[in-house]
């Protein structure tokens, strides 16, 4: 195949307009096939680029998909696979796509932006270059973590790959357009949403947005909370049953439902619920067991530890600390990161069988921290590891308060969260917020960033399953300076498809309006934050 080697001073040329070295369309598209791209043209070291296959197809609308892989360094290093979709109807911006779990498989590009409607276009056909990639590994599970044995593997899943692919992407993007795109954003949840806050603390002047979902961060902590959560509930007498969380969650519905006036499954006044709910309530008489009528004080410590802060050794930006669950405020402990079915713990922790948590804290702990296949995660204690963890998290940790470099530029960060999470825990995104808030004052964070708690959503389930025009809104702050006020939010949760809500913006929450009946209608709310 004829590869054609492009110097970093010709990828500078093309971004200027007329000078692309092939046209938008097909013929320009196939030319593309055999780019490569030298190791000084991407941000960090690798050994260059390729582009393995152009294709120019017509549907959903026109567009060239390349793809290909960034070399590594390491020649045991795994390569960083990655996809570029270029339309022919450009709209001269460009998204960059965050991944999911421990990633290993190809993102795309081609999806629709997260939790956007999805009858809306996607990005690719708005007329967005969008792009992915595999993280720098390839596994046949997201909950594989045999690749962080490679040193140069893990630092391309604690972020490094982002940078590679996204300079890797300009290249190919400058060489079919002729010229940069006048917007780059990130879009990302869950893991995606880590890379999305990777990308815009370590490389700022990269992205001019970002649309952040309930974003896996700081990883480490996060794991770390979760291997606690799994000594509690893998403690003696402590697993609980669908018929104990079932009353567990109906209890705490009954206490706090209605606390913001409208008794709808949707727990929209945290404090209040806090101060409401006291577990101590459902204790049982004597200690003695009975299944779905009570629970035991071994059932309740356990519950108590995981809606407890997590103390770690120190981490990335100072951190010390990652915050409780979500659990009295009917988080879903019987969802795919909860309890699980059996109280027989294996090991490694089998997922759906075992409980959630520990089941995503096994492989970094496993092969991050430990670097051993065989190891019982169960039984890990952090302070006897506290140099490795601190190493760890400032590999894959992104925590910086000082948004400065970020804000100044005139970028914008559209943050959301649910409350009911229960595979990352909207409290520690809470806590970074309002550490940004104490670095760099409230109103100033307000003008790049806003902040919405989402009541009753989970990590893509829950009790209302949110949908919002987010990039739309993200993209007229940056270019109109429109800042998302008034917004309103729809629920695809089967069950209650439909019905809407306002977005309040952290720390205010919706309230029922005194006479209003229609508790469907997003008009029958106001955001209050009391």
């Amino acid at each position: 195949m004829k590869r054609t080697r492009f110097t970093a001073a010709a990828l500078l040329l093309a971004t200027s307009p007329g000078l692309a070295t092939a046209a938008p369309d097909a013929k320009g598209c196939t030319a593309l096939r055999g780019l490569s791209v030298p190791p000084e043209a991407i941000g960090l070291p690798s050994s260059g680029a390729d582009i393995h296959t152009a294709a120019f197809i017509e549907a959903p609308v026109p567009y060239c998909q390349l793809n290909g892989a960034i070399d590594p360094v390491d020649p045991s290093a795994p390569d960083i696979n990655f996809q570029v979709n270029l339309p022919a109807e450009w709209n001269g911006k460009a998204l960059h796509y965050g991944g999911g779990g421990y990633n290993g498989s190809l993102v795309t590009g081609l999806a629709q932006a997260k939790f956007n409607p999805e009858v809306e276009p996607t990005p690719l056909e708005k007329g967005y270059a969008t792009w992915g990639s595999d993280s720098g590994h390839q596994s046949g599970s997201s909950l594989s973590g045999e690749f962080m044995l490679n040193e140069e593997s893990l630092r391309n899943f604690g972020g490094e790959q982002l940078k590679k692919t996204r300079d890797t992407a300009m290249a190919a993007l400058t060489a079919f357009y002729g010229e940069a795109p006048s917007r780059t954003y990130f879009q990302g949840s869950s893991q995606g949403g880590h890379e999305a806050m990777i990308a815009i603390q370590r490389w700022p002047d990269d992205y001019d947005g970002a649309l952040v979902t309930h974003p896996a961060n700081p990883f480490v902590g996060l794991q770390l909370s979760g291997i606690r959560a799994g000594q509690a509930f893998y403690a003696e007498g402590a697993y609980m049953s669908p018929a104990d969380v079932e009353l567990l969650n109906s209890a705490v519905f009954a206490a706090c439902d209605g606390l913001d006036g409208a008794e709808d499954r949707l727990i929209g006044n945290i404090a209040a619920c806090e101060a409401a709910f006291d577990v101590q309530s459902l204790a049982c008489e004597g200690d003695s067991a009975q299944e779905g009528q009570c629970l035991t004080q071994a059932q309740i410590t356990a519950l108590d530890v995981i809606a407890t802060r997590t103390e770690t050794p120190p981490l990335q930006g100072g951190a010390t600390g990652f915050s409780g669950w979500p659990i009295y405020l009917a988080g879903d402990l019987y969802g795919l990161w909860g309890m699980g079915t059996s109280p027989e713990l294996t090991n490694p922790p089998t997922p759906v069988a075992n409980f959630g948590l520990a089941v995503l804290a096994d492989p970094m702990i496993r092969y991050g921290v430990l670097a051993d296949p065989d190891a019982n995660t169960i039984e890990f204690d952090p302070e006897a590891h506290a140099a490795r963890l601190t190493e760890l998290s400032e590999i894959t940790d992104a925590v910086e308060a000082d948004m400065s470099g970020f804000a100044d530029k005139g970028a914008k960060i559209l943050l959301m969260h649910g409350t009911t999470d229960f595979a990352i825990p909207f409290g520690n995104t809470v806590d970074w917020y309002e550490r940004v808030v104490a670095e760099m004052g409230r109103e100033a964070t307000r003008d790049f960033m806003r902040f919405w708690l989402v009541p009753g959503f989970g990590h893509g389930s829950g009790e209302f399953q949110m949908r919002w025009s987010s990039l739309d809104a993200l993209d007229a702050w940056v270019e109109e300076g429109t800042a998302p006020e008034g917004l309103v939010m729809t629920d695809a949760a089967e069950a209650t498809a439909g019905r809407s809500r306002p977005m309040c913006e952290y720390p205010a929450f919706a309230r029922l309006n005194e006479g209003a009946n229609d508790l469907n209608a997003a008009t029958s709310y106001s955001c209050v934050t009391e």
